[in-house]
């Protein structure tokens, strides 16, 4: 006969009781401060900033409590799960792992022109001391099959750190793969997997009370950190941190502890009635070039329903040679358009990925604010989209999606 489980334990329930209403109050005291930030400010912003909330509550019950470091499942963020200037051209796959032990990560390249693997500690977006990149292997570093084919191992022995292999330190608590598509077509997706190594075919057994009672405390943690940190980056990075209506100078991230070869630049956008804001972007020896915009939760805007980023293969380039980007609340009939969906105000970012050496000053963006009345005049070469062209790019768009994420 089996042994029945042992009964319930009143401290046991006591202590996920507690931990439960722990993260309900992280919840309630989240959306305090949503509400009484400067964000939350109209009703396009009001409605996103509980949907900020709402995915912020989705990540930290699947990536605290739901997933499993010994019997990983790789979570994506998509177009549902939108935070932290989140790139539309990338597929995010994200999982928790254990410092020190080994990992396979293995899958294929697919349509994506690039793939990328980074080791986190902590939550080095949450601000300085919050946690560093601490493992990061390139594109250009990995070995990749030619039928795109790749595997990758997370090693705990630095002896073994070779080709496609990154040390995983003590420190490392997730590990984040990044698929980068720089032309949206219908070609079939690339897939990523993982596995702690030695742990294939062992039995999973559930959680124990502790044990969720931990994972219901780092979820509470999770939902603080998500909730409030972006909109609070938002507002001292690009709101206060520049004039509106202009781009910083391109920068190499890698020298701020971030992603080697990629260069970016950002900024946020304030647009009056019958205003666009023109983007002047030279081309330069990046492998991977584009510009998105995002909202003041610093989600990206909707990308698979409205073309809200694009990259250079995507662009029509200029009789100067330039390509320029319109950014603008409505159609201003040109092909480059990011279309806000009806927003006056936000951010955009720019990333330039695969950069050998320095980008030149002559070669970082710049920004001016055109009349949508004199576009024409303005943009050399200027290229009508009627709205026929722009419902059959947003089908495109949304079919790649749709093969991108299997859904």
């Amino acid at each position: 006969m089996t042994e029945e489980p042992p009964g319930p334990s009143s401290d046991s329930a006591a202590e996920l009781g507690k931990a439960f209403e722990g993260l309900l109050e992280a919840i309630r005291s989240a959306e305090r401060d949503i509400v009484a930030g400067p964000a939350f400010s109209n009703n396009i912003e009001m409605a996103a900033g509980y949907q900020h909330i709402m995915r912020s509550i989705k990540k930290a019950i699947e990536g605290a409590v739901l997933q499993d470091v010994d019997f990983p499942y790789l979570s994506i963020l998509d177009f549902w799960q939108r935070e932290g200037g989140d790139n539309p051209d990338q597929r995010y796959a994200f999982s928790p792992v254990r410092g020190g032990e080994d990992y396979r990560i293995w899958g294929s390249l697919g349509s994506a022109c690039r793939v990328e693997v980074q080791l986190y500690s902590g939550d080095p977006w949450a601000g300085p001391g919050a946690g560093a990149s601490v493992g990061y292997l390139t594109f250009e570093e990995m070995m990749v099959a030619d039928d795109g084919s790749f595997e990758v191992q997370l090693t705990s022995d630095p002896a073994n750190a070779g080709s496609n292999a990154l040390v995983n330190p003590a420190e490392a608590t997730s590990v984040f793969v990044r698929h980068v598509c720089d032309e949206w077509d219908a070609d079939y997706a690339g897939e990523v997997h993982i596995d702690r190594v030695g742990f294939e075919g062992n039995r999973q057994l559930p959680p124990t009370a502790a044990e969720m009672v931990e994972r219901l405390d780092a979820a509470s943690h999770m939902v603080e950190r998500a909730i409030t940190v972006w909109p609070d980056f938002v507002n001292k990075m690009y709101v206060e941190g520049g004039e509106p209506n202009s781009v910083s100078p391109l920068f190499d991230t890698y020298a701020m502890g971030g992603a080697r070869g990629r260069w970016m630049a950002s900024g946020h956008y304030t647009l009056d009635a019958g205003d666009t804001l023109v983007f002047t972007m030279p081309p330069t020896n990046a492998q991977y070039q584009a510009i998105q915009v995002a909202d003041l939760w610093f989600a990206s805007l909707e990308y698979g329903n409205l073309t809200s980023s694009l990259t250079t293969k995507q662009m029509v380039r200029s009789t100067d040679g330039n390509y320029h980007v319109v950014v603008s609340p409505e159609d201003p009939r040109h092909a480059n358009w990011l279309d806000t969906g009806g927003r006056m105000t936000g951010v955009f970012l720019l990333r330039y990925d695969g950069v050998e050496g320095d980008v030149p000053t002559d070669q970082h963006p710049t920004t001016n604010v055109v009349k949508t009345s004199e576009l024409e005049a303005y943009i050399p070469g200027f290229q009508v989209v009627d709205a026929n062209g722009r419902s059959a790019a947003r089908a495109a768009r949304r079919q790649h999606l749709q093969i991108r994420t299997n859904r």
